[in-house]
């Protein structure tokens, strides 16, 4: 071999040897560009929730950029009752969930304990695992939310502080106290953040719906293990989360104090507000933070928006294409069971799609974003309107809906006795309305009556028909209204029960002034509705029932809650009670758990009474005209005022805020601006309605803090 043959083979060796590191560089880069850069986690706690991750996934996938075939993992609290079956797809695993049962009912404790138990599953095959809840919509390239190795976490401020945030460099209460002592941290080297609404400093307290951490660090573990100690100390519970806020945000609590206290300051990223952007809470963020486009943001945090708001694309500007896109999946997710779509607005009203057409029932509610229905009703013509009852909040809008076709629009006969009513009593709704409204009764002035499309067809006790393919029977069953009707489509397994349902408990004698309310009504309503076997349970306000278990579980326990209600009501009645005892005495078993945010127990045993046995209480001194109050000066006279407001101040004190406001009530009856009689009087009604829930019973307090306020001018 010739010297320039050597030097020539040398160099194309040499080459081949570059090339060869380039080529295998070149396979590295492309391995490590298929590897993922993360893993999703969320939850399933509800039926209604897997059209959410539906939507999520769909999100991820469309617009996550690099990140879009993350594995994707949902743990799902009951793997019997939500197994996720729609969410069989590539890339999406469902688990069911890891905890002790007896967490469950304790608001959002599970998010840590799912947390924990993907950590344990990905741990060394991602450095970043993220967390979003179900309410969430990936809009942009999840890159905020990436660690990359340089951050062990990513998080942003809670949106608000509610009563649960500690301000900087402020010795943690009662609630705080145990948290910081099992993390070993010191409030008084702790740094300083803000929440996004108001910028109030606070002590590290991190929003929780949307953030990110490593999963080789046991972060997840820690927390699922910390919020276990607190779960467990009975005296916790019971003496220090005692409000539905404490309760609500603990699990949040215990994660801010884990990554505060594991991870250095330096290595926690800022999350910025796009990436776990509060739509619920768009209205109240700085303007110099607002989304001036959805366009614009990583992560939206609809939370309960899509079901409780159905005009959510107006309140953010949106640009096509995401539009367009958002608009498809909103209706994708309206169609809560096969074939049926609801929107609730006043109402839920319900599209019912049948293979020859369609059926709308309830059409009020669709007003709050009709262009969702019209489309569904131009690829299936509607046929028929169906009214569960008279209520405007309910039966308006019917117009719309007919534009003049001959469309048949059925209801119970007694719909027409219903508006009648109202007119007859036009004055005494004006008032009570205007408190309804925030404003005094004065305020209220009867308005003549709106024009509206009537009723084409009236039915007595039962009516079927078919239309779009579809069989429907209506059935009458009185109780929130002496109209109110049960409608059954066979077709869909669903069964509509208007309001004779809540997801809280019935109010059968509403503040607002109605007609008597048939308390057996409202049992013969869910009797006859469950009779049916419905695999989906559709109520006129509030979450539907999607499965055969959440119907019997949660209606049936509802049903044997009403019955136990007026068992209890008729055999106190029977055994010569009183109303006040009645009143005081009769209340819902544990094992019932309905909210009392609409209805209460109480009031309800009232509306019993009075339906059954009349207003005498036996007392002579009702039979006539003359009310109790008019001796009130009497007994001002007799006890002198000092005297009474001297003890009115004690009740307060102990708590006793009922008797506070009845003793005010006797001085104010005499002498309604009395100063110290007002702002004892105020302090009380301001403590009732901070301790309730009930949305009636707020209203009614806040009137009575007005006039108050008033009085004492």
């Amino acid at each position: 071999m010739t010297w320039n043959r050597a030097v020539l083979f040398i160099i194309w060796g040499f080459l081949g040897s570059i090339a060869a590191r380039a080529d295998s560089a070149a396979a590295a880069t492309a391995q490590r560009s298929r590897e993922p850069k993360a893993a999703i986690v969320t939850f399933m706690s509800a039926p209604g929730q897997e059209r959410s991750i539906e939507a999520l996934v769909q999100s991820v996938r469309k617009w996550g950029g690099p990140y879009r075939d993350s594995r994707i993992y949902v743990v799902s609290t009951d793997f019997e009752e939500f197994p996720g079956h729609s969410l069989k797809l590539e890339g999406v695993e469902v688990l069911p969930l890891e905890m002790d049962p007896a967490f469950l009912t304790y608001p959002l404790a599970f998010k840590a304990f799912a947390a924990a138990q993907v950590e344990t599953r990905v741990k060394g095959t991602v450095s970043t695992l993220i967390w979003l809840d179900p309410g969430a919509m990936v809009l942009n390239p999840l890159e905020p939310l990436d660690l990359a190795g340089r951050h062990d976490a990513a998080v942003r401020p809670v949106t608000l502080a509610n009563t649960i945030a500690m301000p900087p460099q402020t010795p943690p209460d009662e609630f705080w106290k145990p948290i910081y002592g099992e993390t070993g941290l010191d409030y008084t080297k702790l740094p300083t953040i803000e929440t996004v609404v108001g910028s109030t400093k606070i002590q590290p307290y991190y929003n929780c719906e949307s953030f990110s951490f490593n999963p080789g660090l046991g972060i997840a573990a820690e927390w699922a293990r910390l919020l276990t100690g607190r779960l467990k100390d009975e005296r916790y519970q019971k003496d220090v989360c005692t409000t539905p806020l404490r309760r609500l945000f603990l699990h949040q609590a215990v994660l801010s104090a884990v990554l505060t206290a594991r991870i250095a300051p330096d290595r926690i990223k800022a999350l910025p507000l796009a990436a776990g952007y509060p739509f619920t809470q768009h209205s109240r963020v700085p303007m110099s933070q607002k989304a001036a486009s959805l366009n614009n943001v990583t992560v939206a945090i609809f939370d309960t928006t899509w079901d409780t708001n159905p005009g959510w694309m107006k309140i953010v500007p949106i640009e096509e294409p995401l539009k367009s896109w958002l608009a498809a999946a909103y209706t994708d997710y309206i169609e809560i069971a096969p074939g049926i779509y609801r929107i609730e607005g006043s109402c839920n009203s319900y599209l019912v799609a049948g293979p020859e057409g369609s059926v709308l029932i309830d059409p009020a509610g669709a007003a709050a974003a009709p262009e969702y229905f019209e489309d569904l009703a131009s690829r299936f013509p509607l046929k028929a309107i169906l009214l569960t009852h008279a209520h405007q909040d309910h039966s308006d809008d019917i117009a719309r809906w007919r534009r003049g076709r001959d469309i048949p629009v059925v209801a119970q006969r007694e719909y027409k006795r219903y508006f009648d009513y109202q007119e007859e009593l036009k004055g005494f709704f004006a008032r009570r309305n205007a408190v309804w409204a925030g404003k005094m009764p004065a305020e209220g002035k009867p308005e003549p009556p709106a024009a509206r499309d009537e009723p084409t067809v009236f039915f007595s006790d039962t009516y079927d028909l078919q239309a779009g393919g579809l069989r429907i029977r209506m059935l009458h069953r009185p109780g929130e209204t002496p109209d109110h009707a049960v409608i059954w489509i066979p077709e869909r397994k669903a069964v509509f029960v208007g309001d004779n349902y809540y997801e809280y408990f019935i109010n059968n004698s509403t503040f607002r002034g109605t007609m008597i309310r048939p308390f057996k009504g409202y049992i013969e309503a869910l009797e006859t509705a469950l009779a049916f076997a419905p695999e989906f349970f559709l109520p006129g306000h509030g979450a539907p029932l999607l499965s055969r278990k959440a119907v019997t579980g949660t209606a049936g326990s509802f049903l044997e809650a009403l019955k136990y209600v007026y068992n209890e009501t008729l055999k106190g009645i029977n055994a010569g009670k009183d109303l006040p005892a009645l009143m005081r005495d009769i209340r819902l078993p544990a094992k019932y758990r309905i909210p009392q945010a609409y209805g209460k127990v109480d009031w309800t045993v009232r509306g019993i009474w009075q339906e059954y046995v009349g207003w005498f209480d036996g007392n002579p001194s009702t039979m006539y005209a003359l009310p109790v109050s008019d001796v009130y000066s009497d007994l001002v006279e007799l006890a002198g005022e000092e005297r009474i407001l001297k003890r009115a101040r004690v009740h307060l004190e102990n708590g006793e805020l009922q008797k506070t406001l009845h003793l005010t009530e006797i001085v104010l009856k005499a002498e309604p601006s009395n100063r110290r009689a007002n702002e004892i009087r105020l302090a009380a009604l301001e403590r009732l309605a901070a301790g309730t829930n009930n949305y009636i019973e707020k209203i009614w307090l806040n009137y009575a803090i007005r006039r108050c306020r008033e009085n004492a001018k």
